[in-house]
């Protein structure tokens, strides 16, 4: 199982968030990424965190600190791609996977298509953001800002386009070992296409792992020493 890291870039600087609304700044992407790198990390997950509000002027300023990243381990990216404009953008930026979120939850047959066609199947992720209200599970949708029920979701779009499927707890982001495995109770995804995300601790790493998942994405918290990503691979 794969053991890696999200890192929120937005207008250039990243961020660690908590509970889905609050931002702590980190710094710049390449001296965030040289520290992941030390701990060993297995793949990195760069995420602009854009809700309903985003612009092409915006996502390009990301893109090009994206395009001067050095980096050997593996990235993927995601956040704003909504557009066949915008994965055109892409093709000279070192990115190994591509995360889409919205694209699932708005069932845009024609940019996952597009997305396919143009990085390969195996190169798409799909992100859901979830947990609950009113004890019912829901999906956050970034590009609408709304909640959208577990059973409103098209679960076979997903599994048609996506070659695995992360599942970022929201309300439990930013914690120490709190992802909520319930969350995952019932879902119709294959266990060797989960990735989880969101207050990943060492007991949930290892739970992940007696579960078949393929990796976990531990929160931006690793850059702290205490939370060295190191010392979550190797149990130290």
């Amino acid at each position: 199982m794969r053991v890696g890291a999200t890192v929120l870039l937005l207008d250039g600087l990243c961020y660690q968030s908590y509970n889905w609304v609050k931002f702590r700044p980190l710094g710049v992407l390449q001296h965030v990424v040289d520290m992941l790198e030390e701990y060993q990390c297995d793949e990195i997950a760069i995420i602009r965190p854009k809700r309903k509000q985003d612009s092409l002027i915006a996502f390009k300023r990301d893109l090009e600190v994206l395009r001067t990243l050095n980096t050997m381990t593996p990235i993927c990216f995601g956040g704003g791609l909504r557009s066949v404009e915008t994965l055109k953008m892409l093709a000279d930026v070192p990115v190994e996977r591509l995360i889409f979120s919205s694209a699932f939850l708005t069932q845009n047959y024609d940019l996952l298509e597009s997305a396919c066609a143009l990085f390969g199947r195996q190169a798409i992720q799909c992100l859901l953001p979830i947990g609950k209200k009113q004890d019912t599970s829901v999906i956050f949708c970034c590009e609408t800002e709304e909640y959208i029920p577990i059973a409103n979701v098209n679960f076979q779009l997903i599994n048609d386009f996506a070659n695995e499927v992360v599942f970022y707890d929201i309300e439990n982001e930013g914690e120490q070992d709190k992802f909520n495995f319930f969350l995952l109770d019932d879902l119709p995804i294959a266990e060797q296409k989960i990735i989880i995300s969101g207050g990943i601790g060492y007991t949930n790493i290892q739970t992940a792992k007696a579960l078949g998942c393929a990796s976990v994405l531990i929160d931006n918290k690793v850059l702290h020493k205490e939370f060295s990503l190191k010392g979550y691979k190797h149990g130290e």
